[in-house]
């Protein structure tokens, strides 16, 4: 009888990141630019976020401070927390606010950069996809 290998773990292809990019929205007075990419959650709680965080300023090392607000998490720096930007430049969403928010491992999630305020804010896509279809029921 021959035998013949099998390989029993095959590693994910991973996605190419969505591009960066800036819009000029609305939702601040000052005509703010804001920086937009989507990333996923990871199994403990990191989203890849490379070239927001650069854009941002921010970097490897860097300590966040996470707290909920509505239905979005606001992510700024901080001088002392446990939570740092690691050196694969994921930020860390703490899970009792991935759980508030109904974010689980694999879902996808839309990151704001607010360069002049030195905020990261943090959607899931299911939040968001509510949000644009009661907008989308308003507007005539």
């Amino acid at each position: 009888m021959s035998e013949r290998l099998t390989a029993l773990f095959s590693p994910p292809t991973p996605e190419p990141a969505p591009p960066l990019t800036t819009t000029n929205a609305q939702l601040w007075p000052d005509e703010t630019d804001l920086l937009l990419t989507l990333g996923t959650i990871d199994h403990s709680g990191r989203v890849a976020a490379s070239k927001l965080l650069q854009a941002m300023g921010w970097h490897a090392g860097q300590a966040t401070n996470a707290r909920l607000r509505g239905h979005a998490i606001v992510i700024s720096p901080m001088t002392q927390s446990p939570n740092k930007i690691d050196c694969r430049q994921q930020v860390f969403i703490p899970a009792g606010l991935r759980d508030l928010t109904g974010i689980r491992k694999g879902d996808t999630v839309m990151l704001i950069g607010v360069r002049q305020q030195q905020l990261l804010i943090a959607y899931s896509a299911k939040a968001m996809a509510k949000l644009v279809s009661r907008i989308a029921q308003v507007t005539p």
